[in-house]
């Protein structure tokens, strides 16, 4: 299996229960997730787990829909979710956590790229983990000025 791992971490100064709820809705992605078109929680009810979204991505001159579902929910601590569909199995863990009087945010995020064969799996690795970076910095600008 190709797989490929990210880990990445940022301080956000707003208080943990802010940065939860922006993140917890899908439709607030494509305002920091650059590659993200659109994206929206497709069940009803409150996030928790079992909660499923769809997000539309373009990258490298690609359209592609993935769904989701929350495997992992804690307010304010920890969300969870993999692919149920989508071009390639991905999954993103977010541990939130309160940190010298900001808010510390974790991910780790899976992906098994091997259908797109041992010599890319480098470079989109690389690829993804600038990405993951960038929306980062832009999630951190986001949520710092909006009082």
């Amino acid at each position: 299996m190709a797989a490929t791992r990210i880990e990445h971490s940022l301080m956000i100064d707003r208080p943990v229960c802010e940065v939860f709820a922006f993140m917890e809705k899908a439709e607030n992605m494509p305002r920091w997730a650059e590659n993200v078109i659109e994206a929206a929680q497709t069940s009803e009810g409150p996030v928790g787990i079992g909660t499923t979204c769809q997000v539309t991505n373009k990258a490298m001159g690609y359209t592609f829909v993935q769904d989701f579902v929350v495997t992992e929910y804690e307010r304010d601590s920890v969300y969870a979710a993999r692919t149920t569909a989508g071009p390639f199995p991905l999954s993103t863990r977010y541990d939130i956590s309160e940190e010298d009087g900001a808010t510390r945010v974790h991910v780790v995020s899976e992906a098994d790229l091997s259908k797109f064969g041992g010599l890319a799996v480098p470079f989109i690795h690389k690829m993804a983990q600038k990405q993951i970076e960038t929306d980062h910095a832009r999630l951190k600008r986001l949520l710092e000025r909006e009082e």
